[in-house]
């Protein structure tokens, strides 16, 4: 054959001519040789078998057949025998790694099934002579995902289940073929798959109630667990459909089998397609899918995606909303198994379909969900622009007619969106935002339909979604779209503005071709009852559990924002942007003086923070010192006019500090661990607002480390904050300036001049002078001049106590003692040296001695025994109602 030496014909001839005559008649019934596709071989025709058999020739020196898993070489040995070689369709599988579930090793699938004791009547495609047979229907909550090692390896070329550690298959769970998974990133072709991964789709099949080992639930369920609800381990088995080879992937599957019989309102919630931003074509068949969501009081409350409980369905054209014309004119048709819809002509476009889905379930249950699908001319690539990434802190202000709430806001400019977009897409973008606001002229109600916002799991329609914030809310599903929605919900805001942050969502369409930017404000909310805490940022510390629990928007988490702007199924563009907000910088509350009236900041040599508070003594506890804190933190208060007031909002943010002991108390608190800021108020008295410390000996103030400080941004963010080092101080003993007017230096001393007897005799009695208040320059520690003498009258001057003159103390509270015995000699305390040894050489006489008198100077006596020119150091040991004194020294020289 072909050139082979063989004694068979390939054809039948013509009978041989004679010698004389013409040709005979062709040989009859000849039969042509051909080649057996499924082996290779030449084969003829049997006339006794009426049937072609093989024969020993290959057609050909190779010949290759596909076969399942592979293909068949056939070749001619040097001894001209032939052989088969099987040549696997793809590598030979090595290894199956499974998809693991997030952060949970074990693969944790759900299983739910129903069990139909009668017949139920149904119309769709699975029905047997128009009835849902009754049966166990048991499904998989998911196909099974997985990846084969080598890349190369034909998943479709190996049988597929699942086996316990006994090797044991499970009955009543189902999968179809493999196939090559072509989430995002992937191509796949039959034989293999561009990254190894496939997956194993979910199947319901229906089972014999009383078929042997299939009696029911517990048979079924006791297969995935034992007795005391711990689950088996299974693992995913395939076995070559060439050779009968077997591997196993590990054994990390685990199920459970939940009898969705006695669920309650299971529905059926919406399209999942609807808010993708599918297009849809005339021309074309579409597929719908839906989610689920089942309520129970068995503990069965969760999402089944992709309609899993869903056994058939058939889909109708609802004619309650569509005429019989239209569905002519629009070629609105239904596929013959009720699985599809198509649109087949043109007039469709820009029409609305109305469709019903009516649906059984695994248990029996029928049901039935609308949907509606609008018709486009043009296939839709939707653009998704990221915008920007926002990393700041979250420097929040009060919201204008909103006291309790703050907010900080963000433009995000939309030139590279709109570029994006181009011309003829920034129309569309604009038309669709103009078909979202219908007729409304209402702003708010505007932008709540610009902005529809998910809210949570079982909301399927919006517009804009909020992901992200792992590892706070990384919780289940659940948790994380409920967490994230309400966080959308209270919190974040959106707007699209002009290029001066005006609003374009007004009502006139013509405003939204200003838009420039996507205005986002972030918020906080000053009455959340409590500050949050990480890693949740809820008021109670743990994790978000619904609407009781107060939340807060985290900090230092980073968050996704997607926008997509669409009319009914139509998704005209997206944009999106990230977000992880910081603690606040911009605290209102500063470590600085108000009025540097009662308080002082400062460094010390380690560069902590020190305030040193000025009080009153108080008149009824001689140990203590009472101080007017609101001066020491500006943004608590303002002073104006001689008088402290609140600022608004101030309780909405406030310090909080640990009292290392009980030896004093802060800020209203009386024997407290904690004190707080946060009681300030436009009301607070002033006795309210005080701090006390005590002291143990006279003439000391100890300082107190306040540890643990915390501040409270919008009584929502706890800080933490450096120490404060708590000084009690006094004005006196702090003072900027004490010295000597001019006279009274040790290079320009005071002069005591000799004071001579009267008998002619001329004889040196004593030494004498006196100072006045002209003579000193004093200062105390905000730099306020002071005074150590009361004030005689003079022309044009009246007289007045020290008291009055010092009016910035406050006499028998803060000012000097005014004890004028000795040795205060009101409140001076005088001592002398000479020759830098104490001596008591000096008289000291204040004039006006008693208490009720005027004095306005003090007078010095030295004794004649001194002599002429000698130098003396006199100090004044100035010292307050505190006992803290301040030391101011001066000298005189005798002069005979």
């Amino acid at each position: 054959f072909d050139g082979v030496k063989s004694e068979y014909p390939a054809k039948g001839d013509k009978g041989d001519k004679g010698d004389q005559g013409e040709p005979g008649d062709a040989a009859a019934a000849g039969h042509d040789a051909k080649v057996n596709e499924e082996t290779g071989y030449w084969q003829v025709w049997d006339a006794e078998k009426g049937a072609y058999v093989d024969t020993k020739y290959i057609a050909g020196g190779l010949r290759v057949v596909e076969v399942a898993g592979g293909y068949n070489f056939t070749v001619t040995e040097a001894n001209g025998e032939p052989k088969t070689i099987f040549i696997p369709g793809g590598a030979a599988l090595l290894s199956i790694i499974p998809e693991l579930n997030g952060q949970n090793y074990a693969q944790d699938f759900d299983i739910y099934y129903g069990i139909l004791n009668n017949d139920v009547d149904w119309a769709g495609h699975k029905a047997v002579n128009g009835k849902m047979l009754k049966g166990m229907y048991p499904t998989a909550d998911r196909d099974i995902k997985m990846q084969v090692n080598p890349a190369g390896a034909d998943a479709d070329a190996y049988d597929w289940a699942f086996v316990s550690t006994d090797n044991t298959t499970p009955w009543g769970l189902n999968f179809g073929a493999p196939q090559a998974w072509t989430g995002k990133a992937t191509t796949a072709t039959r034989a293999t798959s561009a990254n190894g991964m496939w997956l194993l789709p979910r199947d319901v099949q229906k089972w014999d109630l009383d078929a042997a080992g299939s009696q029911g639930r517990p048979d079924y369920a006791g297969q995935f667990k034992a007795n005391d609800g711990d689950k088996y381990l299974f693992a995913l088995k395939a076995t070559s459909k060439n050779n009968g080879e077997v591997v196993k992937s590990p054994f990390v599957y685990t199920f459970k089998a939940s009898n969705v019989n006695a669920t309650e309102n299971i529905h059926i919630n919406g399209l999942t397609f609807a808010p993708s931003g599918s297009s849809f074509l005339y021309g074309k068949e579409y597929t719908p899918s839906f989610d689920m969501l089942g309520f129970s009081s068995d503990g069965y409350d969760q999402w089944a995606e992709d309609s899993v409980l869903v056994y058939d369905y058939y889909l109708e054209i609802d004619k309650s909303k569509i005429t019989d014309e239209s569905i002519r004119k629009y070629g609105v048709e239904i596929t013959a198994d009720g699985y599809r819809f198509i649109a087949k002509k043109e007039a469709v476009v820009n029409n609305t379909i109305p469709f019903i889905y009516n649906y059984i379930l695994i248990n029996g249950q029928k049901g039935k969900t609308y949907f509606s699908v609008n018709f486009n001319d043009e296939a839709v690539t939707v653009p998704d622009k990221f915008l920007e990434d926002i990393v700041a802190p979250f420097n929040a202000t009060v919201i204008a007619d909103q006291t309790r709430w703050y907010g900080w806001s963000k433009a995000l400019d939309l030139t590279e969106f709109f570029n994006t977009l181009g011309d003829a897409g920034k129309m569309k973008w604009i038309d669709a935002i103009a078909r979202s606001m219908g007729n409304s002229t209402d702003p708010q109600e505007i932008n709540r339909s610009v902005f529809d916002k998910r809210y949570g799991s079982n909301d399927l329609d919006f517009n804009v979604e909020l992901t992200g914030g792992d590892p706070i809310n990384n919780q289940g599903t659940w948790d994380r779209v409920i967490y994230n929605g309400a966080l959308l919900d209270k919190y974040i805001e959106f707007d699209y503005v002009d290029a001066t942050g005006k609003s374009c969502l007004t009502g006139n369409i013509r405003d939204l071709d200003k838009i420039t930017a996507l205005k986002v404000t972030f918020k906080v909310d000053s009455e959340l009852g409590g500050h949050v805490t990480a890693p949740y940022y809820t008021t109670d510390g743990r994790q978000y559990s619904g609407d009781n629990t107060k939340i807060a928007l985290p900090l230092d988490n980073a968050f996704r924002v997607e926008i997509a702007t669409r009319y009914d199924q139509y998704e005209v563009a997206r944009m999106n942007f990230s977000f992880e907000l910081q603690m606040p910088t911009n605290c209102p509350i500063k470590r600085e003086s108000v009025a540097n009236r009662t308080s002082a900041w400062s460094k010390d040599k380690d560069g902590n923070d020190v305030l040193k508070v000025y009080g009153e003594k108080l008149l009824d506890r001689y140990d203590a010192v009472a101080a007017d804190m609101r001066d020491a933190f500006k943004g608590v208060y303002n002073y104006q006019n001689g008088a402290y007031n609140a600022q608004a909002n101030v309780e909405a943010n406030w310090y909080e500090v640990l009292v290392p002991t009980n030896s004093f108390q802060i800020i209203g608190k009386t024997n407290e661990s904690y004190a707080t800021l946060a009681g300030i108020s436009n009301s607070s008295l002033y006795t309210e607002w005080n701090t006390i410390g005590f002291y143990g000996t006279a003439g000391n103030m100890d300082a107190y480390t306040l540890t643990d400080v915390k501040y409270h941004h919008f009584n929502v963010y706890t800080e933490a904050k450096d120490d404060i080092i708590l000084q009690f101080a006094s004005r006196i003993a702090d003072s900027k300036v004490a010295k000597v007017a001019s006279k009274g230096t040790k290079e320009n001393p005071f002069i005591a001049k000799a004071v001579y007897s009267t008998d002619g005799l001329q004889t040196i009695l004593k030494y004498a002078f006196e100072v006045s208040n002209t003579d000193f320059t004093l200062a105390d520690a905000f730099d306020k001049p002071y005074y150590l003498f009361d004030r005689a009258a003079a022309q044009g001057v009246t007289a007045a106590l020290r008291a009055e003159l010092n009016s910035s103390l406050v006499n028998n509270r803060q000012s000097i003692v005014v004890d004028k015995a000795d040795p205060s000699f009101y409140g001076l305390y005088p001592s002398a040296k000479m020759d830098q040894q104490a001596t008591n050489v000096v008289t000291y006489i204040l004039d006006g001695a008693a208490q009720t008198a005027n004095t306005n100077k003090m007078k010095f006596d030295i004794a004649k025994e001194v002599g002429n020119g000698k130098v003396i150091e006199i100090t004044y040991h100035i010292t307050d109602v505190f006992g803290m004194t301040k030391d101011l020294t001066f000298y005189v020289q005798t002069l005979n």
